[in-house]
Order: C-alpha cells, then sequence, then structure tokens
C-alpha cells in the first residue's frame, strides 16, 4: 500500500504566520516566493539554532502588553498546541482535559504534568515521536488503514492511550514506507526515554511509564498549559 504525500501544503503552513512560529518544525515554506512569506522566512533563518521549552516553568510577561492582548494570547496558544498535535478538535481537547481535572483530584501532581502525559501516551504520537510517521496526520492515516498493532492486536483509534509493556508493530506492507520516513527524518529530536525503538523490526516497546520528565524537549515553542487548561474547564 502506497501513502502519496499530498502536493498542496499552502494552506497547512498559511496556518503558521498568524501565530509567527514554525509549529511543526518544517521548512518547505523556506521555497516560497510570495511577498507575505518574506518576514516569516527571514525570522526562522535568523534563529536557526532549534530552541526547547520546559511547558511547566513560570512565565513572566509585559502586563501592560499582555492585559491588552490577552484574548490575542489565550486563542494562539490554543491554536498552537493543537496544530502541534495535527489540528485535534475541540471536543477532543476538551474530553482529555475533563479526563485531567478528575484524575487531578486525587493525585498531587500537577494538571499540566498530567495533561502532557495523556497527550504523549496517544498512538498517534508515538509513531510521530519515533519518526515512523512523518507528521500526526500520515500516522493517523496509517492507523485508519489498519497497519498497526498493538499486542499483536489491530488498532484503529489514534486516541489509543499506551502503557507500560504495550509492544506496537507494523504490517509489513508499509515497512518500505516506514523505512523511507526514518531515513529522510532528522531524527532530532531523539524518541522519548519511555520509547525502546528497534529500527531493524520496526517495533517499538514501552518500557516505562510515560512520563512528563522524558518529554521536556520535545516543545519547540512556549506554550502555557494553565491558562489553556482554565480555558477548557467552562
Amino acid at each position: 500500500m502506497h501513502f502519496i504525500k499530498k502536493q498542496r501544503n499552502k494552506p497547512l503552513y498559511k496556518k503558521f504566520l498568524p501565530l509567527r512560529k514554525n509549529v511543526q518544525s518544517r521548512n518547505k515554506f523556506l521555497n516560497f516566493k510570495k511577498k507575505k512569506w518574506e518576514k516569516f522566512q527571514y525570522s526562522q533563518l535568523r534563529f536557526k539554532k532549534q530552541r526547547f521549552y520546559d511547558p511547566i516553568s513560570y512565565f513572566l510577561s509585559n502586563f501592560k502588553n499582555f492585559f491588552n492582548k490577552k484574548f490575542k494570547y489565550n486563542l494562539q496558544n490554543k491554536q498552537r498546541l493543537s496544530l502541534f498535535y495535527g489540528k485535534l478538535r475541540k471536543k477532543c481537547l476538551k474530553r482529555t482535559v475533563k479526563s485531567v481535572q478528575k484524575k487531578f483530584k486525587g493525585s498531587n501532581r500537577h494538571p499540566s504534568v498530567l495533561f502532557i502525559e495523556k497527550l504523549e501516551s496517544r498512538l498517534d504520537t508515538a509513531l510521530y515521536r519515533t519518526h515512523f510517521s512523518y507528521s500526526f496526520s500520515n500516522a493517523r492515516q496509517i492507523i485508519s488503514h489498519k497497519k498497526i498493532y498493538v499486542n499483536n492486536k489491530m488498532v484503529q483509534y489514534n486516541s489509543y492511550l499506551l502503557k507500560k509493556g504495550d509492544l506496537i508493530t507494523l504490517d509489513k506492507e508499509i515497512f518500505e514506507f516506514t523505512i523511507s520516513n526514518i531515513l529522510n527524518s532528522k531524527i532530532c529530536p531523539i524518541p522519548p526515554k519511555h520509547f525502546y525503538v528497534n529500527y531493524k523490526t520496526l517495533q517499538i516497546l514501552v518500557i516505562e511509564h510515560i512520563s512528563y520528565a522524558n518529554c521536556l524537549m520535545y516543545y519547540p515553542f512556549w506554550i502555557d498549559f494553565s491558562s489553556f487548561l482554565k480555558f477548557y474547564e467552562r
């Protein structure tokens, strides 16, 4: 089975402009020649060194500008997170926040930590983090085509939550496609520590509980999880 990349990419990249961030760490927009891309291309080329942020660290802002632009701040915060995880729908995010709030009542852990761990436990996130797929949308396409097995059982749900001891295997039909994705990837950042990846047999084993500590380096832009959770609590 062949998975062909879509040729029309600009509608996706247009969403980077108002956010002012290369949310999905893609570089194809650097070849766009229209004038509206010049400033964004310059800003990305100016800071070539990739930065990673701790999403739980405190954020100090200029209060005068912050309160004047609070709506814009919250909107961009939601859009960045949704786009980073492959355009997650509002219903999905709201359902995840509710489950995190229930879990938080019986736990002493920060709700932002629980929320991150929930997103990182998803099956489509695991395929993307280990470079088996070049994007979240591609990971979801592979899953929907019945090509992914967890503990030798076919899984068709993108939001399937992995746990310690789970083994992810692939259908032989997509071996060549997966190998090409791995070879074309930058392998940066490296896969999280809770995954043991066998690139010869193309298998992923969850060897630890998926924890926030192993995901610190995987956000190339700032996300205010506290304000995000407060918004979806309503």
